[in-house]
């Protein structure tokens, strides 16, 4: 017991006075990011976990479980099926899983190569992050209309599509909604984690690359062989974050379909934003919003232990991969 109180009394010797008196002002930097995280996410979601166990009158119940395991069958009273909801942000997913996210490594190594006019590339790939997101969503649906040149090019094919979907837009026909925002999930998806991967390729040792010239490797072999396995940290990095939004894909329904999206092309991220609304115009209680937070309390349920999996088989692959 000594022993300790007087390695205590050691460690505080290692601060001189002045830097005992910049204590203060460190203390107080950490304390707002401190204090913004207890009320933004530790009362958020408390409140929110609390919520999920409270009927209308704000009493204890298990109703609002009992809504979300029959909305995966049937139609809630809004309207929406959880399992089409899951399914449309599962699909979104995968596509960014297995297509966006390869094809963004990929270009990103080709620019990382300084080709011929990649500043020019890089700054087309950038430019939709530099657009507001009301300036950009205008520009999609401009680009989905009836006189857009998606509409054209299914014209020129021969490709037959609904007549509201010719008056009014892709975006807008129950048909042509889901699939048109999936395309536009692909063209996003090739700029995804550009400035990340960049920086990721950038610091791979430049004496490797021109040790694998003079063994005579080709491009796609140093690509695929040499500069992905030095970068695979952080692509399991970028990975473990995929995993997070498994069931929560979405793609801005609410914008590009300027918020006339409906269950036909609804993700789980639009249906918990449009019960939310649909509640908060009807002068809802706060206890009134248990059926969303019961639902938001059993994705994260399920979420969990995905990610912690995942993450978990993704970090030996990443040792594997290091020859660690």
């Amino acid at each position: 017991m000594d022993s300790t109180i007087e390695k205590i009394k050691s460690r505080k010797s290692w601060y001189s006075k002045e830097q005992k008196r910049d204590f203060p002002f460190a203390y107080a930097l950490v304390a707002l990011p401190v204090i913004q995280f207890a009320i933004f996410w530790g009362y958020v979601n408390a409140s929110s976990l609390w919520l999920s166990f409270q009927d209308n009158h704000g009493a204890f119940t298990l109703n609002n479980f009992v809504k979300v395991y029959n909305a995966f069958t049937a139609v809630d009273e809004f309207g929406y099926n959880i399992l089409d909801s899951l399914g449309r942000s599962l699909l979104i997913w995968v596509t960014n899983l297995f297509i966006c996210f390869p094809c963004s490594i990929v270009t990103t190594y080709v620019l990382a190569c300084k080709i011929r006019f990649h500043y020019v590339y890089r700054v087309i790939y950038i430019l939709p992050g530099l657009m507001g997101s009301i300036v950009w969503a205008r520009i999609v649906r401009e680009f989905f209309s009836g006189s857009g040149p998606i509409v054209a090019i299914f014209k020129s094919l021969k490709i037959q599509l609904p007549s509201i979907a010719l008056k009014n837009g892709l975006l807008t026909a129950a048909d042509t909604a889901f699939p048109s925002l999936l395309i536009m999930t692909i063209i996003l998806g090739l700029i995804g984690n550009n400035a990340v991967v960049t920086g990721a390729f950038s610091a791979v040792s430049e004496e490797i690359m021109e040790s694998a010239d003079l063994d005579g490797a080709g491009f796609w072999r140093k690509c695929f062989q040499i500069a992905i396995p030095c970068i695979w940290p952080t692509i399991t990095t970028l990975l473990i974050f995929n995993l997070s939004g498994m069931f929560t894909s979405d793609v801005g329904v609410f914008l590009y379909t300027n918020g006339t999206g409906n269950p036909d092309c609804s993700t789980i991220g639009f249906m918990l934003f449009k019960i939310t609304q649909v509640l908060s115009q009807q002068g809802a209680d706060t206890q009134s919003y248990g059926y969303p937070a019961a639902f938001g309390l059993f994705l994260t349920v399920i979420t969990l232990p995905v990610c912690l999996i995942g993450r978990h088989y993704l970090e030996k692959m990443c040792d594997k991969m290091m020859g660690v």
